[in-house]
């Protein structure tokens, strides 16, 4: 029982770090006002997305250098065809669950369907939402989290803490330091759901390369509709 504990404590800890380098990272922002560079912002999301995933790459790399581990197996195609279509089913999946969501919260998410995001390809940003962010996150939570849970609890409590820590890393904690009104918490709630899929497709897959796939069609077609 003290091991399982540690484990998730460990988790815990390592989540909480990872939130709070990702947010020093994205201070860099306050580098181009002072040297006065203009349209910085215009390339903002993108030079983020990278930053987070240079950091978690590097991170990954030490560990599984130390410790000799692969999160990258060789596998069956079929995981990444059922990670790619399960992806894309997450945007209708999100429909059923937000009628749970708004009258509990008196929220009012609905989804249109109108594909009206395809615009949004011209921005470069969009790279990171649907490319550098997904295989970031995957690698930290996925190949790193719920792996290092694994080996201390069982695989469904390895899922279920992964996801919670993935979930609520999304919470709007800038809005609730400064005391701002926030939306609410529909991300977090969102993210639930999809890390969920995520870990375990990870857990059948036994490699990371399906849960990336699946995170990456997610925020793809997130963007597109």
């Amino acid at each position: 029982m003290k091991n399982k504990l540690t484990t998730i404590f460990k988790s815990i800890i390592a989540t909480f770090l990872y939130l709070i380098i990702i947010e020093l990272v994205g201070i860099w922002v306050f580098i181009p006002e002072l040297l006065e560079i203009e349209d910085y912002n215009k390339f903002y999301f993108l030079i983020q997305g990278i930053c987070q995933l240079i950091v978690v790459l590097i991170f990954i790399y030490f560990i599984n250098r130390k410790k000799n581990q692969l999160i990258w197996k060789k596998i069956s195609i079929n995981w990444y065809l059922i990670a790619a279509i399960l992806g894309s089913l997450m945007i209708v999946f999100q429909s059923p669950l937000n009628m749970v969501y708004n009258p509990i919260f008196g929220a009012e998410y609905f989804i249109k369907y109108d594909f009206d995001g395809l615009i949004q390809f011209k921005d470069i940003n969009t790279l990171s939402i649907i490319l550098f962010i997904p295989i970031a996150e995957e690698l930290f939570f996925r190949g790193y989290i719920h792996r290092e849970l694994q080996k201390g609890v069982k695989p469904w409590i390895a899922i279920i803490v992964a996801t919670m820590l993935f979930a609520l890393i999304h919470a709007p904690y800038l809005n609730l330091i400064f005391s701002q009104k926030s939306d609410d918490w529909h991300l977090v709630y969102i993210t639930f759901f999809c890390g969920l899929i995520s870990g375990i497709i990870y857990d059948k897959s036994k490699s990371i390369g399906p849960s990336i796939v699946f995170h990456i069609f997610w925020n793809l077609m997130v963007t597109i509709v």
